[in-house]
């Protein structure tokens, strides 16, 4: 059989069992290619050709066909490293055991924790990103750019935790893999998540957008959108939908109080929830999160400002739900107020003080000891924190204050509880 003959044969063909693999990158035969000068330009020994011959079969090493197709171990190539680096980090965060700085790269074993309340984002050249929320440690284990056909190979290592990734459009022969002890999870340009609890030796994959395939030592699926996998130490897959995103029950709710609270809406099935606040709305700047049985969140030491705050609800399997994203605005507003006599017949003073930033007016209400009556005096617009009230008849009297709060990025009231003023006789 002719060259011209044995090449229009075998270009396409399949590659055979023993020769293809993950573990290997498919070359297809250029014109004037040998395995010396692909093992000379392309592999990190130029003797390896000899482990290609053996691997694809070659009978002659100088003399292939246009169009065969070359199964080439990985491992062999030689490569560049793609850079992965730290866009932002906060709270309790180590590299390696080293406190991170924006911008550093992270080589090949790199190892990245973050402690309670500590978040970073691992940002990569082709627009993937990497989040790592609190509790959670990431190894790099592959960063790497083949000098043949340019293919890229991230492969990252979930030790414990969680890490959210968004992984960049794989080219053909690239592959952006996600490592735990029972589970590989395998993307080609789409949002996922995968975490390992040490605890209980399991490894949870969710996918929110396009599609990953999932594998452990005895089984393999794919997971589209919406879809979650659970991995046991047995190494057993389990596939089930994710639970959908909690509502925030107050969207529109001005944060004035010390301490900024959440509360979201049931979702049926949930066994745990987790609830997180960012400085943006794609949650790159995570800044605080917290976790419980019951839709609900208190964070403290939250500066005013505008934010973003989203929860998720947990499965019984320990998949992570949905999630939507919500703005509120923290304006921290507090109020104080006493009551006395003054020096005036049956007159009383009245005296508060707000706490907060910004421009104050008041407003002073007192009420008869009915629920059900109008004020007997209200004054609205008060510049001053105090007002004296004269000819009090004995009796008993609620009275209470507001303040309107404003700022540049707007406005917030706030009243105190009623309080009782007892005149006597």
């Amino acid at each position: 059989m002719g060259l011209a003959a044995l090449a229009a044969l075998m270009a396409g063909a399949p590659l055979p069992a023993y020769a293809a693999g993950d573990d290997t990158l498919v070359y297809t035969v250029k014109r004037s290619d040998t395995l010396y000068t692909l093992s000379r330009d392309y592999l990190t020994e130029p003797q390896a050709w000899r482990q290609l011959q053996a691997v694809n079969r070659v009978r002659i090493p100088q003399r292939m066909p246009v169009g065969y197709k070359l199964a080439i171990p990985r491992r062999l190539l030689k490569f560049t490293p793609v850079p992965l680096r730290i866009q932002t980090f906060s709270g309790p965060v180590t590299v390696s055991g080293t406190e991170p700085r924006k911008g550093q790269e992270l080589a090949e074993g790199a190892l990245v924790t973050t402690g309670a309340n500590g978040f970073v984002v691992i940002s990569g050249a082709e627009g993937s990103r990497v989040a790592l929320p609190s509790n959670t440690r990431v190894r790099i284990g592959q960063a790497r750019r083949y000098l043949l056909l340019q293919a890229t190979d991230i492969e990252l290592d979930v030790e414990r935790g969680k890490a959210e990734i968004q992984a960049a459009k794989q080219a053909p022969d690239s592959r952006f893999r996600v490592r735990t002890p029972v589970a590989v999870t395998a993307v080609r340009g789409t949002v996922f998540r995968a975490g390992y609890s040490e605890e209980s030796a399991a490894s949870a994959s969710e996918t929110i957008e396009g599609e990953v395939a999932v594998t452990s030592p005895k089984a393999e699926l794919a997971l589209p959108a919406g879809f979650g996998a659970a991995a046991g130490a047995d190494g057993r897959l389990s596939k089930e939908a994710l639970l959908p995103a909690p509502a925030l029950a107050d969207p529109a709710k001005v944060q004035t109080e010390l301490r900024v609270s959440f509360d979201f809406t049931p979702v049926a099935l949930a066994r745990a929830y987790r609830v997180q606040v960012a400085r943006d709305a794609g949650f790159l700047d995570v800044i605080s999160q917290a976790e419980g049985a019951a839709p609900r969140a208190e964070f403290e030491g939250l500066k005013n400002g505008t934010y973003f705050v989203r929860a998720a609800a947990f499965s019984a399997a320990g998949l992570q739900g949905l999630e939507e994203a919500y703005s509120f605005r923290r304006q921290r507003v507090g109020l104080a107020a006493d009551a006395g006599q003054s020096g005036l017949p049956n007159g009383f003073r009245f005296a508060w003080q707000a706490e907060g930033e910004g421009t104050s007016l008041f407003r002073f209400q007192l009420f008869g000891a009915g629920e059900g009556d109008l004020p007997l005096v209200d004054e609205p617009a008060l510049t001053k924190p105090e007002l004296t009230v004269t000819a009090l008849r004995p009796g008993t009297y609620r009275w209470r204050v507001g303040v309107i709060q404003t700022t540049p990025d707007g406005s917030a009231e706030v009243w105190m509880p009623f309080q009782k003023l007892t005149v006597g006789g």
